[in-house]
């Protein structure tokens, strides 16, 4: 990335940072796209060349967590449920180390159905790189099936965690509802991937016999 680039990622950034934290004081109906571009430092002209609406700074945040990158950034040869695990502890332990802002964005996005819509646009496109990551981790011999019942488990797992976390006002141990959904749901999981695993090598193997 040039110095350019890089300049405008972090004004992209710091309008994303300073949205949050002013939707977490006042709510997001109270702040103003003029409030975004004041805390950011920069005009709201500024703003606009980098997000059209309000709306769009959401969706940003929504992006922010990067579950999928942090699962892609795994070591290749690490076991696919692992990788899910360690990339969910990390995106969860951030939420975790800023309770408030988190809660605010969760209660925030049920309260506004534009922004649940914006959410599903944020998940659908998680989901497309996420599925493509896997798939990538898995090989081309396994069933094509397999990569989105993944995807969809480890986005529904860390949806049904927030969920519940948030229902307890935040007073739960995240990491703690976190590692426990893991093992309780891993070893299906893991069943499953040996099964594929050896489904792929029969084929492979019939195939060079």
């Amino acid at each position: 990335m040039g110095l350019r680039e890089a300049k405008k990622e972090r004004t992209r950034e710091a309008l994303a940072a300073a949205a949050t934290r002013l939707f977490t004081e006042r709510g997001y109906e109270a702040t103003t796209i003029e409030d975004i571009a004041a805390a950011a430092e920069v005009s709201p002209r500024t703003f606009f060349r980098y997000y059209p609406t309000k709306d769009d700074v959401v969706t940003e945040i929504f992006r922010m967590g990067g579950f999928e990158t942090m699962v892609a950034a795994r070591p290749s040869d690490e076991p696919v449920i692992a990788s899910l695990r360690a990339a969910a502890m990390t995106v969860l332990g951030e939420c975790a180390e800023n309770p408030v802002p988190t809660l605010a964005v969760l209660r925030m996005v049920a309260s506004q159905p534009a922004l649940r819509t914006r959410l599903a646009e944020a998940q659908r496109e998680c989901t497309a790189v996420l599925t493509t990551s896997i798939t990538t981790r898995l090989g081309a011999a396994h069933d094509p099936l397999l990569p989105r019942l993944l995807t969809n488990w480890a986005l529904a797992t860390l949806d049904a965690v927030l969920t519940h976390w948030e229902s307890a006002d935040g007073q739960l141990d995240l990491l703690e509802l976190t590692g426990r959904a893991f093992d309780r749901l891993a070893p299906a999981l893991d069943a499953i991937l040996v099964s594929a695993d050896s489904q792929a090598t029969h084929a492979a193997s019939t195939t060079v016999s």
